[in-house]
């Protein structure tokens, strides 16, 4: 660390006078902000951080958006928040009045081919599963906490009773603890655990998406399957689908629109024969081709998946994702006073659904664990933090394996089952390992075991 760096929110005292805990999170996610309401509830003092210029980066070079089904999580989420943050709740849903109306979502699973039914979820009301916007999740989480924009971290030193994290502008903070919330690309995590001893998983199949302004005459054959989500595979040519509602009339009572927001998401896997092909099909180069592409996915898909994608306008932008994941070790020790939580600690594939669940229970694991211990000696502390990184990895690590094969099963119509871990019920302890984990064998990558 440069000897001349400005020190901001140092936690400097009175040499009689121990100092007071101060946490410093790093990123403004779900788990940063939702960390930072906990911290707030039990009067801990935090400063928060943020690589992005502003609150609205993100979501300008996103420009996709994400819905997120709360669910095993939702009880352990309205715990870690304010009464009044817990009552605007509904102000994230995607679709509120759909919720009022009492539809509640059974998240139907279909043969894309021929539209038939093949797999669905119990209907549940708000109080055991939610669907929410994550731009407006964030943004409510966010309320009443002060963040540090334009923050990147450029290196985190470990003292004896203090941490200390040097930003890329030449300033730094010391704290008390350093907790990472800093997403799947974590640079706390990769710091800790380099990437060419503990490498992510890149997981063999290709993702594009685009998000789609729908009028309710478009969108109603979708919402009649289901009002928040619907997703397919095609048998023939191993493509997945799913549609995801971002938004709707009424959620907003400032914002005058009649239109429907939904984003379509379609992959396909890095193996020969889809489409007839002998060789993986690549995502093309330009927009124009990676639209021209999800059209001729569509064209053999039944209704009304088939017209949401063949109708989408020739400007419709099409976005690109890169899937890998990280399955925290067994045994896995950060050091002295910095730990991870959310997406920096066990990233992992959407096809569950689970992410932002494990993200929620996370930070419900450190207030328990670590809270009430940030006063104690640093070896205490560092024992309240193996116990959080114990639980943490005995439940998600599994959940990272699970995650990873079902997203194979989508891609693998022979292994679609409600034993799948791509249909099968969600919970926050699932027994899953990597050897459980099951390949296609011409894939570009290999798994431990191969089917």
């Amino acid at each position: 660390m440069p000897s001349n760096a400005p020190v901001e929110g140092s936690n400097a005292s009175d040499s009689n006078q121990k100092p007071k805990p101060h946490v410093l999170i790093i990123g403004a996610g779900i788990s940063g902000l939702l960390l930072a309401q906990s911290l707030q509830l039990h009067s801990i003092p935090f400063t928060i951080f943020d690589r992005e210029p502003s609150p609205t980066a993100r979501d300008k070079k996103e420009n996709l958006g994400w819905g997120l089904t709360i669910h095993w999580s939702l009880s352990a989420l309205r715990s870690l928040l304010p009464e009044e943050l817990v009552r605007r709740l509904p102000e994230t849903y995607v679709d509120r009045k759909a919720v009022e109306d009492g539809r509640t979502g059974t998240f139907p699973f279909h043969d894309l081919s021929t539209g038939e039914l093949k797999a669905s979820v119990p209907e549940v009301g708000e109080n055991s599963r939610v669907r929410v916007e994550r731009r407006r999740l964030r943004e409510l989480l966010g309320v009443g906490v002060e963040v540090k924009w334009d923050k990147s971290v450029t290196q985190v030193d470990n003292r004896e009773d203090s941490v200390t994290v040097t930003f890329d502008d030449g300033t730094s903070t010391s704290g008390s603890l350093l907790v990472a919330c800093d997403g799947a690309n974590s640079v706390i995590r990769r710091a800790l655990f380099p990437e060419e001893q503990y490498p992510r998983y890149r997981i063999p199949v290709r993702v594009m998406g685009v998000r789609l302004d729908c009028s309710k005459e478009d969108i109603e054959p979708v919402r009649t399957l289901d009002p928040f989500f619907l997703q397919g595979s095609c048998p023939a040519t191993r493509l997945y689908v799913y549609i995801s509602v971002l938004d709707a009339p009424g959620n907003n009572p400032d914002k005058r629109t009649d239109k429907y927001t939904v984003q379509v998401v379609v992959s396909w896997p890095i193996r020969s024969g889809v489409l007839g092909q002998s060789s993986p099909v690549p995502v093309p180069d330009t927009n124009d081709e990676k639209l021209g592409l999800l059209k001729t996915f569509a064209e053999s898909w039944s209704e009304p998946f088939k017209s949401l994608v063949c109708n989408a306008p020739g400007d419709t932008e099409v976005k690109r994702l890169d899937l890998s994941d990280w399955a925290p070790p067994k045994g896995l020790r950060s050091t002295g006073r910095v730990t991870l939580v959310g997406d920096a600690l066990h990233p992992m594939a959407m096809y569950r659904g689970e992410g932002a669940n494990h993200a929620i229970f996370d930070v419900l694991e450190f207030a328990q664990q670590v809270l009430p211990h940030l006063e104690d000696t640093t070896a205490e502390l560092r024992n309240a933090i193996d116990r959080y990184e114990d639980l943490v990895v005995a439940r998600a690590r599994p959940a990272v394996f699970a995650s990873r094969q079902a997203c194979i099963d989508a891609h693998w119509w022979e292994r679609i089952s409600r034993n799948s871990p791509l249909l099968s019920r969600r919970t926050p302890n699932v027994e899953f390992e990597e050897e459980d984990v099951c390949i296609w064998s011409d894939g570009v990558a290999t798994a431990k075991s191969s089917c």
